[in-house]
């Protein structure tokens, strides 16, 4: 696992999760989805994963209830997947979240049940990773995106 510090997504953190975002074009090709995640990092809370001045990784949240909030972008960069930082990021917001009174984390993804052809690094793998990091599928969300099927995901927080 790879040491990082985590602070909360800064305004001046925007341009280095753009360039994030610009490293992963599979799973941020659609162009509007680009310029939503854009805006995310510079309107709404997140997290960042910083190792010196670096970011390394990120993600926003919204609350959607009182107890519940959705994390509604993610990503690390393409060369250092698969060594923590996305853990890290999800535990920290899972324990702010809990020490605020929340109980359930939120997160959508394309379903297994999208009829889609994936590549081997896919969404099958952003799936095992939110599994992973403790959440479970929950339900399907035919329309909520055009083209693909959304999957609720689901991580109950620490009373």
């Amino acid at each position: 696992m790879t040491e990082v510090a985590i602070r909360a997504l800064d305004p001046e953190d925007a341009d280095a999760c753009d360039r994030i975002i610009v490293g992963l074009p599979y799973h941020f090709a659609n162009e509007q989805g680009r310029r939503d995640c854009a805006a995310a990092v510079r309107r709404d809370p997140g997290l960042v994963a910083i190792d010196g001045a670096e970011v390394m990784g990120f993600l926003t949240y919204v609350h959607r209830f009182d107890e519940a909030a959705e994390i509604t972008w993610m990503a690390v960069r393409a060369d250092l997947r698969r060594r923590g930082i996305g853990h890290a990021l999800i535990d920290r917001l899972a324990e702010q979240l809990a020490a605020e009174g929340g109980r359930v984390l939120l997160v959508l993804t394309v379903s297994p049940s999208d009829p889609g052809v994936e590549p081997e690094d896919g969404y099958q793998s952003t799936r095992a990773f939110y599994r992973s990091a403790g959440f479970v599928l929950g339900r399907d969300l035919r329309g909520e995106w055009d083209g693909d099927t959304a999957v609720l995901m689901v991580r109950a927080l620490a009373l």
